[in-house]
């Protein structure tokens, strides 16, 4: 459903797709850099853990707010300078963290860092669309959404020999920031609006009605609500967990690595083959139902059986995740794709802050985390419960069919 991408080929596109993958990794760099310094942070600013807390809680709510809004001004008036405005914010926030020496004022640019995330976000999928054909969509998606595992990545295995290596967790968060902000450059200087899109501009701010009641749009925002809540209890809590069950730090961090390589060989594997298959809703059933039975041998297997289990959740989790991204130009044109976009991803990042917060609840509500896990196995199963309400809108399905036969009536229609 997105005519402007069907006249889109060559090597330009792959240069718009590059610069929307740099863009995705630098947001989940800045946003996960504190991780593996937290304690440091927590020291420097003088604060309390339940404090601490807030730097990852407070920027998935305010992503969450201007997601909505990013995908709204990309509607009206384009990807690129949205984006590009948001990836400037995003990258100086950053930055600025790394200049503070009090909290409050580290949770300031840590909201303006989340305002620029929201507002870059829902621009990656439009841009991808508009770039690229209908046949290659599901690879470009698949390989710029890959950005993000890898974001996170680079981030837990590298922020702690950057602050050695600049003097501090201050300096290591000012080297992120400042590669967050070339990344931004690199798009400003190379995405431009695609051809045609500007004719579909609106000139008007506003959620259009028919995207704010397109009720399937709803399900996968609510799928990706549950599913980002899951990523982010297994990447926030499983080195924990690990260690409770005897593994030592090293081999914990170790699994946890493993769990993040496959989850970056899945996001862009499930997106590619969808796309190829012509079909949706099996992937997300696949997937989920994968993560239910992992978690559920993660609970009844031996400790060591976690070097076997944390690769196969890595993958099943990113399943649901790529196709977040992937649905919405499935059920609006293109027109309104960044409104589309900028609904899913604003219920799904929700689940971040809410995830990691339910997981800690649970722990302390319990005294262990057999109850988190069972948590995740429900969620599991939510996730392929919603794929059913969800109509088949790969190029095989009734849904798809019948939205090119109303495209070709309206264009006769127009005619």
């Amino acid at each position: 459903m997105h005519p402007v991408g069907e006249q889109r080929s060559g090597r330009y596109s792959w240069a718009v797709l590059t610069s929307a993958t740099l863009v995705a990794l630098s947001m989940n760099l800045t946003l996960f850099s504190p991780g593996p310094v937290l304690n440091s942070i927590r020291q420097g600013l003088h604060t309390s853990f339940a404090e601490i807390g807030l730097i990852f809680t407070l920027p998935a709510v305010i992503t969450s707010v201007f997601s909505l809004i990013g995908g709204v001004l990309a509607d009206s008036i384009g990807i690129r300078r949205v984006a590009g405005a948001g990836g400037v914010l995003l990258g100086l926030g950053g930055l600025l963290r790394g200049t503070t020496v009090d909290f409050l004022t580290f949770l300031l640019f840590t909201g303006l860092f989340a305002v620029g995330l929201g507002l870059a976000l829902p621009n990656l999928p439009k841009a991808i669309n508009g770039w690229f054909p209908k046949s290659t969509v599901g690879l470009a998606s698949g390989i710029y959404v890959m950005g993000f595992p890898l974001g996170a990545s680079l981030a837990s295995g590298v922020t702690t020999y950057l602050a050695e290596a600049t003097g501090g967790w201050q300096g290591a968060l000012r080297s992120w920031g400042l590669v967050a902000l070339s990344f931004s450059a690199v798009w400003l200087i190379v995405v431009r609006e695609p051809r045609g899109s500007k004719d579909m501009v609106k000139g008007s701010l506003g959620l259009p009605g028919s995207v704010a009641r397109n009720f399937p749009l709803w399900v996968v925002a609510a799928s990706l609500f549950v599913n980002t809540s899951i990523f982010s209890i297994e990447v926030a809590w499983f080195p924990t967990l690990l260690a409770e069950r005897g593994a030592s730090g090293q081999e914990a961090g170790l699994m946890v690595s493993i769990f993040s390589i496959a989850n970056m060989f899945t996001v862009v594997v499930v997106p590619t083959l969808s796309g190829r298959l012509g079909l949706r809703r099996p992937f997300i059933w696949a997937f989920a139902g994968t993560s239910a039975l992992g978690v559920t041998s993660l609970i009844l297997a031996p400790p060591s059986a976690a070097w076997i289990i944390l690769p196969v959740l890595g993958g099943a989790v990113a399943g649901p995740f790529a196709m977040g991204f992937l649905l919405p130009a499935d059920l609006v044109d293109y027109s309104h794709l960044g409104s589309a976009s900028g609904i899913v991803l604003s219920v799904g990042w929700l689940g971040i802050g809410f995830g990691s917060w339910l997981a800690g609840l649970l722990r302390d509500l319990s005294g262990s985390f057999y109850t988190t896990l069972v948590a995740i196995v429900i969620s599991a199963l939510l996730i392929v419960a919603l794929a059913f309400v969800l109509p088949e809108t790969g190029r095989r399905g009734r849904y798809a069919r019948s939205s090119t036969t109303r495209q070709k009536v309206a264009g006769f229609e127009g005619g």
